[in-house]
């Protein structure tokens, strides 16, 4: 496991739950306003990566006080140990979430079949036509209606979520809920650029995103294609 960083607290990464939220390196994505480009770009990371053992031996410190453990990034599909990590979490009791971009379903399934996720948090891109230009590289669209179906099928806690970036509109917004229509819940997170680390593509900082206004206008067109779900403040 290639881990950046631990954050030991969290009251908002999984909802209802105190929790640690795990970040590794790497992904297969290049959104280019994702704002965590430290972990996206090779030769941006900063410091080394912590040990999996370290990792869980301070996470075992910490039961009784965390109720869930959250692996994000990046891109936590892509970590060859994961299911092993997942599964020493998952030995000190901590409930897991996960959160991934639908890339690879296939560890999604994998992962579901052996018990070893709570709740997943998948981020819906853009609209199938615009995906490739909102997530810096050529998708296979295939790879993300297939852990769309997977995570749906599930039965398990699961939000889709997409942050609202510069360039998508209401109709783009009304296309993905259709796309996922029926599901449990979706999410709509507006862009924000933070004030140190910067984005993937730093020219989208200048770029003119909607208002959280709009975007919960937004929602009163597209709740009625989904179970539940918002805008994030």
């Amino acid at each position: 496991m290639d881990i950046a960083a631990l954050v030991p607290l969290s009251l908002s990464d999984h909802e209802g739950r105190v929790a640690a939220v795990v970040f590794v390196r790497g992904c297969n994505f290049r959104c280019p306003f994702c704002h965590n480009p430290e972990l996206v770009l090779p030769g941006q990371a900063s410091g080394a990566a912590l040990g999996a053992g370290d990792v869980l031996r301070q996470l075992a410190e910490r039961r009784g006080f965390l109720d869930s453990v959250v692996v994000t990034g990046g891109e936590p599909t892509l970590e060859r140990d994961l299911s092993l990590f997942l599964s020493e979490v998952r030995a000190l009791g901590f409930a897991i979430k996960l959160d991934t971009n639908g890339s690879r379903p296939e560890v999604l399934d994998a992962l579901l079949e052996r018990g070893l996720v709570d709740a997943l948090a998948m981020d819906l891109k853009a609209p199938r036509p615009r995906y490739a230009e909102y997530s810096g590289v050529s998708v296979d669209l295939d790879a993300i209606e297939r852990s769309i179906c997977c995570i749906r099928e599930s039965a398990l806690e699961y939000e889709f979520r997409t942050t609202v970036a510069p360039g998508l509109g209401v109709p783009d917004l009304e296309a993905m809920a259709e796309w996922i229509r029926g599901a449990r819940r979706y999410v709509l997170q507006p862009f924000r650029v933070p004030a140190e680390k910067g984005l993937v593509d730093p020219s989208w900082a200048e770029r003119d995103s909607l208002s959280s206004a709009t975007l919960r206008e937004a929602w009163t067109k597209i709740a009625p294609l989904v179970r539940g779900g918002g805008v994030r403040a």
